[in-house]
C-alpha cells in the first residue's frame, strides 16, 4: 500500500510542478514577487515526483517478489522433494541472434536509413537453455523440466558442475506440478 501512495503522490507532484513550471516560464507580472524561485520550484516539485514515483514502483515489485518467494515457500514445505544430480540432467540448448532497433522515432529511422541501412540495428544474441531430469516413479518414466535459463551452455555446464545437486518439489497430489529449484543460478 506504500508504493501506490509514493506514486500518486509522486504523480501529483509532477503535475504540480509541470503547471508551475509552465506557469513562471513566461511569467511576466509584478504580483508575484521573485517568479524565477517558483520557475525553479516547479522543476524540482516534478523531479522530486518522478523520484517519488520511481521508488514506488520498485517497492511495489519487491511485494511481489516477497509474495512469490512466500508462495514457493509454502509449495516446497507441503510437496515431495527429490534430489537431483545435475549431472545426470540433459541440457537443450536455443541460441539465436535477434535483431533490435536502437531508435525507436520513425522521423530518426527514416533518415538513418537514408544514410546507412544498418545504422539502427543491433544485433543480441539470445542463449537459452532447459535442463531435464528423467527419473522412474513406480515403474513409469517422469520427465521433470526447469524453466528457461537465460545463460550460455559452457556458462550453464560450469555452474551446475560447481553446484552438484538440487532438488525438484513435487505437488503430492498432482504429479504434473513441480518446482525444480534453481535458484542457486542467480547468485
Amino acid at each position: 500500500m506504500k508504493g501506490l501512495i509514493k506514486i500518486v503522490l509522486g504523480i501529483l507532484l509532477i503535475i504540480i510542478g509541470l503547471l508551475t513550471y509552465l506557469f513562471f516560464r513566461k511569467y511576466s507580472g509584478d504580483l508575484i514577487p521573485y517568479p524565477i524561485i517558483w520557475y525553479f520550484a516547479g522543476i524540482l516539485s516534478a523531479v522530486v515526483g518522478f523520484l517519488l514515483v520511481k521508488s514506488g514502483l520498485t517497492s511495489r515489485d519487491r511485494k511481489v517478489i516477497q509474495d512469490l518467494k512466500a508462495e514457493i515457500d509454502k509449495f516446497k514445505s507441503k510437496a515431495d522433494k527429490i534430489k537431483v544430480d545435475l549431472n545426470v540432467c540433459k541440457i537443450k540448448t536455443n541460441n539465436y541472434t535477434e535483431q533490435v532497433e536502437k531508435v525507436k522515432s520513425y522521423r530518426a529511422q527514416a533518415f538513418d536509413t537514408m544514410y546507412d541501412s544498418s545504422k539502427n540495428i543491433e544485433n543480441i544474441n539470445v542463449n537459452q537453455a532447459v535442463l531435464i531430469f528423467e527419473t522412474e516413479n513406480f515403474g513409469q518414466r517422469e520427465h521433470y523440466y526447469s524453466p528457461i535459463i537465460y545463460k550460455d551452455e559452457i556458462t550453464l555446464r560450469f555452474l551446475l558442475d560447481r553446484k552438484k545437486e538440487t532438488n525438484i518439489y513435487i505437488d503430492r497430489d498432482n504429479r504434473s506440478r513441480y518446482y525444480f529449484d534453481l535458484e542457486f543460478l542467480n547468485d
